[in-house]
Formats: structure tokens, sequence, C-alpha cells
């Protein structure tokens, strides 16, 4: 659509909306290098507005720039601007519709604490419906085809987001006492013995930061985020290159339409996303993330351009196990007060590290081979294996002995107790939510029928 509105094509010599010069992708993918940067540039204050303000507020704040963003793409095609002008006016709202979609999913990532037991369901549901919004376009398009116009599409989507972050702030006003009380009973205001002998979702931020936790994720966070959006930014361009190559242009459109149908659908992912971490744990889950993301890199290097639809599938699998692999483990590892900030600290680098990536995209747009920079992305990947496996390791040994904890774990709902690895004897044992302070969430007769099955030995 954008290439059909001719955005960008004044820079080429005879513009073409069927044809685009390289000139014109090229402004295109660092048009969207810059708003997605911009993003991720902006995801610690994100993330410190979910911890500090509350969903309530952000939510507000989040549907205004949303909403704001929309309004002005549709701007851009009903008043005659300069090509400078329009492309400006564009890259900025662009930005803001962005910037609102990134404090939405920030703050998704405070409901699935109000469900403990079910957190890594609710967070994977949380990431994979998020990236199913990105089906809105494919439809758009669809619309745009049977002659509607631009500015009326991105209008009225503005007119249905106001409805429906109308309705989160309404529902997040209902909820807003039962996550303040969880928030503060989670760690306690005052929790005893010294810091570095509780656990870490009980430590101050300053000392989660320390950690070889926050380590191992955040240099996971800073190189593979930066891989998912550059394969969104490209494959389009590493399509037509390998259709030049193979002669297979009269195909390349049907394939880019499928791949942008695909993408939405990390969702049916969820149930495989759930199996790992039930039965492998959040650290093994991480290590099948990691081995995802290597097999669809390996795809994107076969010169064939039907053998993509195999390869937009699997990046569909590893982006929803990606996103959410991360906000479980920071969840779990790091606690409802400083999630936020964890995450929006890793993002934020992420985004710096993206600013690379734009400068590696056009190199190899300039010299027409995307070799040399996917088998870049390959072997980033490979460090993260070995540690990770540390890290297995390093909890494991500072896991409780079943003796010694037995008398400290505390129940959770029966329904959803397979959701989280068990307290002890595991690789993952100090990754449980399920401490004193969640334990209070639990319905008196969740309690006592957890209570009877320990003491009777039946269900």
């Amino acid at each position: 659509m954008l290439q059909s509105e001719g955005y960008y094509s004044y820079v080429c010599e005879l513009p073409d909306p069927a044809q685009p010069c390289r000139k014109q992708l090229q402004a295109l993918n660092s048009a969207f290098t810059a708003a997605s940067t911009f993003l991720t540039l902006t995801s610690y204050l994100n993330g410190w507005l979910v911890d500090n303000v509350g969903p309530k507020t952000v939510t507000g704040i989040a549907g205004c720039l949303s909403c704001l963003g929309l309004l002005g793409i549709g701007l851009t095609k009903v008043t005659a601007w300069s090509n400078h002008a329009e492309a400006a006016i564009f890259l900025v709202t662009m930005a803001l519709a962005g910037f609102g979609g990134a404090m939405t999913i920030k703050i998704g990532w405070l409901a699935p604490f109000m469900v403990p037991s079910c957190f890594t369901l609710l967070m994977a549901m949380n990431s994979s419906m998020f990236d199913a919004g990105t089906m809105i376009y494919p439809l758009l398009k669809v619309f745009y085809d049977l002659g509607v116009p631009f500015a009326d599409l991105f209008w009225g989507y503005a007119m249905l987001g106001c409805i429906c972050y109308s309705l989160l702030c309404i529902a997040w006003r209902m909820n807003e006492k039962e996550l303040a009380d969880l928030r503060a009973a989670a760690g306690g205001e005052d929790p005893e013995g010294p810091e570095q002998d509780r656990p870490l979702n009980q430590r101050g931020l300053l000392a989660q930061l320390m950690s070889f936790e926050f380590a191992a994720m955040f240099a996971y966070m800073v190189i593979m985020i930066p891989r998912s959006l550059m394969y969104l930014g490209t494959f389009s361009v590493i399509n037509r290159k390998i259709a030049e190559t193979e002669g297979t242009l009269s195909s390349l459109n049907m394939v880019n339409s499928i791949t942008s149908f695909v993408l939405p659908f990390g969702l049916i992912a969820v149930p495989l996303i759930q199996l790992c971490m039930r039965r492998l744990g959040t650290m093994w889950t991480v290590q099948v993330t990691t081995l995802i993301g290597v097999v669809y890199n390996i795809l994107q290097l076969v010169p064939s351009l039907y053998a993509q639809l195999v390869t937009v599938v699997m990046f569909t699998v590893w982006r929803a196990f990606l996103y959410s692999t991360i906000s479980s483990f920071n969840g779990q590892i790091f606690g409802v007060k400083t999630m936020g900030r964890i995450q929006g600290l890793g993002f934020l680098v992420a985004g710096l590290a993206n600013l690379l990536n734009g400068i590696r995209v056009d190199a190899a747009i300039h010299s027409g081979d995307f070799t040399i920079l996917l088998v870049e992305n390959l072997a980033m990947t490979i460090p993260f294996p070995f540690v990770f496996y540390l890290l297995q390791r390093q909890r494991a040994k500072q896991a409780p002995s079943p003796a010694s904890s037995a008398g400290s774990e505390q129940p959770v709902p029966v329904s959803c107790r397979e959701d989280f690895r068990p307290a002890t004897g595991s690789p993952s044992a100090m990754m449980s939510m399920t401490d004193a302070r969640f334990a209070e969430k639990i319905s008196e007769e969740d309690t006592e029928e957890i209570s009877t099955t320990a003491s009777t030995g039946e269900p």
C-alpha cells in the first residue's frame, strides 16, 4: 500500500508504483528501522510508567498516542504536502502509533501476575495476541484493493482503536485494586533477611541487574529482538532477490502476500510453548527457542522462493516463542514490581543495536547480496546455548533440597499447577511464582482442596 501511495517515490528518477526503485526500498527500510528503533528506545520509559503509574493511566496515554498516529497517517493523503513534509509527517505519526502500541503490550505484561498459577500460559497468549494484530494490515490491503481510499482506512482504524482503548481502561479500572494489593504483597515492603539471601524476585532492582540471570537474558534480548525486527523489514527484498535469481518474479507477489498473512498467526504456537514450559521448564524452552531461530535462519539462505513459505512458518513460531519466553523468564525471575523496567532496559539496548541493523541491511541492499547478512545473524546465536546451560547449572546448585523446602513451598490452584515446574529437584526450581505472597490470592476453597489432597494422597 505504501508503494502504491507513492511514499518516498520522489527519490526515484522515474517513480513507478508497480516497480519500486532500489532507493525507494532503502528509504522505506530506513523509515521502518527508525520507527522501530524509536519504539525500543522508549521501552524503559514505558516500563517505568507501567511499574510506577499503573495500567489504567498508561492505557489512556497509549490510546491517545495510537489514535493520533493513525489519524496522522491518513492525513498525509488528504492534504497537499511537499514530498519531504509528507515523508516527515508519515514517519512521526507512524512512530506515535507504534509508541502507543508498545505501551499496550507492556501493560499486558501485568495481567498474568493476577493469575500466577497460569502465568506462562497468559504471558504466551499476551505476546502472541499482540503479534496477531499485524493481520490488520493485510485486511486493510484487501479493502484497499477493493477501492476504499487509503485515508479512510486509517481513520476507520483510529475510530476502532478509540473504542477498544476505552473498554480496556474500564477493565483496568475494575481490577486496579487487586493489582495494587498484589504488588504490595509481592516480596513485602520490609522483607526479612539479607538481600543476597532472598529470592531474586524479592531483591531490589540494582541487585537484580547485577545477577547472572539478568546478564544472560539481557544479552539474549539485545541479539534476538533486532533479528526478529530485521526479518519483518527485509523479507520482501530478500524474496525479491531470490525471485530475480531463479526467475520466479511472477510468483513474488503471491509469496509475499502469503507471508504477510502467516506472520500474525503466532497464536497457533501457544500450545507448543505451553507444552515446552510445562515439560521442560523455562530454561530449556530458551534453548528450544534458539534452535527454532537457527532453523528459520538456515531456511532463509535457501535460494528458493517457495522455500520461503516454510521459512515464514518457522519464523512465526520462533517469534512467538521468543517474546513469550523472554516475558515469562523475566516475570518469573524478577517479579511484578520490576518486570516493566527489566524488560524496558533490554528493549532499550535492543533498539540501539537495531540501528546497526539498518546500516547492515542498507549495505546488503546496495551490494545485492544478503548471504553475509544472514550468516552473521546465524553466528550471533552460537554462544547462547552454552550461556543458558551454565545458568541452568548454577540455578540447580542454588536450588534448595527437597527436605529443606518441603515446608516452604506454597500451593497453587490445581487447575493450572502443571504450568510451573516443581519448586524442588528441578533446574528451574527458583523460577516458581508460588511464594507466600501469591498464595494469599488463592481462594480458601482451592487451599482446602490442596490440603486435603496432600493429607490423604487422593484427589
